[in-house]
Parts: structure tokens; C-alpha cells; sequence
């Protein structure tokens, strides 16, 4: 098999992400690993030129990690809370739950680093 074989024949499968459970306010939200593909994505929102916007990024990390399993392209979710995107929504969602927000923060980070400098190698590479 050449390596461009190889290389299409990837595309075509569906990594297996690492997900790991965190409980917030009586939910189970699940958090999921992010794509060096969506972390660029996260960071590109947060560049502000001269500075970054952590708040954003952090925002956009959320929302990526957790889009699988919660809607937050909902437009009446939204709506209720003022949005302006689904980036948005983060911290109005736990405007009252700093704690929740903080959870799903550090399961993001806990999940990252758990990837092995192989395991990005490899994610890189697709």
C-alpha cells in the first residue's frame, strides 16, 4: 500500500476520541478530546491580532469538546441567552455556575494531556 493509499484509506475512518464524564449541577456532560484541527479553529478565534483572547479560546474549547452531545447550535437556546454564536453561549450558559465552567475547563485540559506525543504525531499527520 503506498502512502497515499494509506493516507485516504484514514479519511475515510472515524478516530476514536478519548471522552471522560463530568458531573455539573445534577448533569453528566461528557467532554471529549479536541482535534489539532479544532484547536487551531479555537485558536483563530481568539487571535486578536496584537493580543489574544483567552476568553474566547476557552469558550471555543468548550463548545468543541462538548458539541457532540449538546446542542449548542440550537437557535432558541440563542435566543433565550442573548447570543450572538454558539461561542457565545459558554459563559452565559454558567454565568451563575463558575464552578461547572471550571469543570469542564480542567476536563479539557485533563483530556489533552493525556494524549501521548505519539498519539498527536499521528492526529497531525491526518
Amino acid at each position: 500500500m503506498s502512502k497515499l493509499e494509506k493516507y485516504l484509506a484514514k479519511a475515510k475512518d472515524e478516530a476514536a476520541r478519548k471522552t471522560m464524564t463530568v458531573e455539573i449541577d445534577g448533569e453528566v456532560w461528557s467532554v471529549r478530546s479536541l482535534t489539532l484541527t479544532e484547536l487551531r479553529t479555537c485558536e483563530r478565534m481568539a487571535d486578536k491580532g496584537e493580543e489574544f483572547d483567552w476568553y474566547r479560546y476557552n469558550d471555543a474549547r468548550i463548545v468543541k469538546a462538548t458539541e457532540h452531545e449538546f446542542q449548542w447550535n440550537n437557535q432558541d437556546l440563542q435566543k433565550a441567552y442573548k447570543a450572538v454564536d454558539k461561542y457565545d453561549l459558554p459563559a452565559k450558559l454558567f454565568d451563575h455556575d463558575m464552578e461547572g465552567y471550571a469543570k469542564l475547563l480542567n476536563a479539557i485540559r485533563e483530556i489533552s494531556q493525556e494524549q501521548s506525543e505519539e498519539e498527536l504525531v499521528e492526529e497531525a499527520k491526518n
